[in-house]
């Protein structure tokens, strides 16, 4: 019972200096709790049965997502643990002093560790029943449905999740603590603040090598991936990731080398004021910190990434599905054994021209390949959409096909001389290359007969999920009559209810596909089946970005904030000897202010260059799925930034100072 009181009496005493713990482990549990608790946020959603599929693909790649973070979040709270048992270590060394066994003081840190998660949990539960019925509103946005009816969400399967999870998770703290204690000698308990840390590079001619490395690493990875893009090879990427990772280490690692002897160089800026004490303090804390500044630094660069470019992916996916979409719906056959007549009479037997405005057309394959024509015309984005489809042939299609399809959509063909042939793509990465080889080509050879060139059309010749269309030719009817058909297709504009047509197609598509032989298979599509793919897409990948990004950037805040709090006490001598020889406490608040603010800006700084290049690369790869701007991405990104990461500053700051007043 003496223990349990002891106990609840230091948590109420620190918990005004190590308030942002508390905060951080309580913001933890609410945003573990909210994006869990999405199962009860679905029976507020109209959604469709694909939808509803979506929704719980999402809900399990979630679930995979929190066993990462939660793993994430033991080790910021170990992290955190390890600090705040630091920053007591010589009330400890008293406990063990009056004759307190380390068994005991395990037991008080295990019973304080307890009434911490406790209270974590607790409010981290309220505050993620109400950030649930926030995010409820954004998943229906994300979605693009409406809300049935609102109901107050709470989810009693998230709830035992988060605390089974985050139970785990300070049992684990509890047995590090009693470890620790254990392992402790009185004497380091008594002299730890005054253990100074050893450089790690002593010599500054091997530190600036070292940091000389780092740079070319980096630089290495920034090459490689600019040159490549992300999708060359997955061994290019992991490359990249490791030599980045590697440099970002070595940086960190080299910095404490060197930094210092070179601030000495300018001696109008190392002596004025009490830079001198504000620059050791610094170049000892990166020397003690460099392992967790590289991991920081990693984790911003994510955030930064990943919410910088989640959105604009978004947009860029859907805002593209207006060229591939352009009839309700597209039914298909391909050419295996059978003959196209008998396709062609099966689409027939279907029935499903009563949908509405339709038109069958049939496509062929020349004898020549695609990049044949377009060699020496084409640019890094045509060439990004052109790899792997060096012997892809040219596809081709009868000119009134062309027409009925142009008409179909709302538009008004092209008007074509008696031979001449027009070059259609829905490729937005192609309209510079076509357009450079219409500009230099009167006209063009197809099985071996020259036909006039027109020109080109950017439009799409049935309702697909993505811009697959990357040259086909419309030539007059008579030059295909003696070849083989390869498909053939069916594209209707729906009259009546698109939701029941769309449904019957599902069924019938469904209903055909299980009794065909292996001969036959019928593919089908609708423009609605492809919107909510994309935006079920497109959702889980902006769900999973702020999930994982909001989680690193207050992890990463919050260990910096903890490292600078932990030493506010061991510096409160240091402090109260330079207000001794009349340093001013306005001076000492500039120097806390200076020193806790670079001591942020550092992983920060280096993180936002390679999201440049980051950002840059994914920007590249974004545009070949349809356009891309990642200006209002980054500009909410970097609100956010400065909301979270300035706000952990700013208690960092105040907490600082508050310690060094007791």
């Amino acid at each position: 019972m003496m223990y349990s009181k002891l106990s609840l009496r230091n948590v109420k005493r620190s918990f005004k200096d190590y308030a942002i713990y508390f905060l951080t482990i309580t913001f933890a549990v609410s945003l573990f709790y909210s994006f869990n608790s999405l199962t009860a946020q679905q029976a507020m959603l109209k959604l469709s049965n694909s939808q509803e599929d979506m929704v719980q693909d999402l809900i399990y790649t979630i679930g995979i997502i929190s066993i990462f973070i939660s793993t994430v979040l033991a080790f910021l709270i170990i992290f955190a643990n390890s600090f705040l048992v630091k920053r007591r270590k010589k009330e400890l060394g008293m406990y063990m002093t009056l004759g307190m066994s380390k068994f005991n003081i395990s037991k008080i840190l295990v019973m304080e560790t307890f009434f911490i998660g406790l209270v974590s949990l607790l409010v981290g539960l309220g505050l993620g029943t109400i950030l649930s019925q926030g995010l409820s509103l954004l998943t229906a946005a994300l979605f693009q449905v409406d809300i049935q009816e609102y109901t107050f969400v709470f989810s009693t399967t998230a709830m035992l999740k988060t605390i089974l999870y985050f139970g785990i998770i300070f049992l684990i703290v509890m047995l590090f603590n009693v470890i620790m204690i254990n392992r402790y000698k009185l004497i380091d308990l008594f002299i730890a603040n005054k253990k100074n840390q050893q450089v790690k590079l002593k010599r500054t001619s091997t530190a600036i090598g070292v940091f000389v490395l780092s740079l070319l690493l980096i630089g290495s990875a920034y090459f490689l991936m600019l040159k490549y893009g992300l999708f060359k090879s997955m061994n290019l990427l992991w490359t990249s990731v490791g030599l980045g990772s590697i440099g970002t280490f070595l940086f960190f690692f080299s910095l404490s080398g060197f930094l210092l002897n070179i601030a000495k160089k300018n001696e109008k800026l190392y002596y004025k004021n009490i830079n001198i004490f504000l620059l050791r303090q610094i170049n000892s804390k990166v020397n003690s910190t460099f392992i967790s500044m590289t991991i920081i630094c990693l984790m911003l660069f994510f955030t930064i990434g990943v919410l910088s470019t989640g959105f604009s992916l978004k947009n860029s996916l859907e805002k593209d599905l207006t060229v591939t979409t352009p009839y309700d719906s597209t039914l298909s056959f391909f050419k295996y054994e059978e003959s196209v007549e008998n396709l062609e009479k099966k689409l027939e037997e279907l029935n499903v021209k009563q949908y509405g405005d339709n038109i069958t057309f049939k496509e062929y394959y020349s004898d020549e390949s695609i990049s044949s024509y377009l060699k020496g015309y084409t640019d890094k984005q045509a060439e990004s959409v052109l790899e792997g489809k060096a012997s892809a042939p040219l596809t081709l299609i009868k000119r009134s096909s062309y027409e009925g399809l142009a008409r179909l959509q709302g538009k008004d063909p092209v008007n074509l001389e008696q031979n001449e042939v027009l070059i259609l793509t829905n490729q937005k990465d192609m309209k510079k290359t076509m357009k450079r080889f219409v500009d230099n080509n009167k006209s063009i050879k197809i099985n071996h007969k020259e036909y006039p060139l027109s020109g080109f059309q950017f439009m799409s010749v049935r309702t697909d999920k993505s811009a697959k269309d990357t040259m086909i030719v419309a030539l007059p009817d008579q030059a295909v009559s003696e070849m083989e058909p390869s498909r053939i297709s069916l594209n209707i504009q729906y009259e009546g209810e698109a939701n029941k047509a769309d449904q019957e197609l599902y069924n019938l598509i469904e209903t055909y596909n299980k009794n065909a032989d292996k001969n036959t298979y019928l593919l089908g599509m609708t423009k609605t089946l492809v919107y909510e793919d994309a935006t079920g897409t497109s959702t889980m990948i902006v769900y999973i970005g702020i999930y994982l990004g909001i989680i690193f950037l207050i992890s990463s805040a919050a260990i910096l904030a903890l490292q600078q709090l932990s030493e506010a006490s061991d510096n409160k001598v240091r402090y109260d000897l330079l207000k001794k020889i009349g340093v001013t406490q306005k001076e000492v608040n500039q120097s806390i202010f200076k020193q806790i603010f670079i001591y942020f800006m550092m992983p920060l700084s280096l993180a936002i260059i390679h999201s440049i290049f980051g950002i840059k690369v994914v920007n590249r790869a974004i545009m070949s799925a349809g356009e891309s701007n990642v200006f209002f991405p980054s500009l909410l990104t970097a609100g956010v930034i400065i909301v979270v990461y300035g706000g952990y500053f700013l208690a960092t700051y105040s907490g600082y100072k508050s310690i060094l007043k007791k």
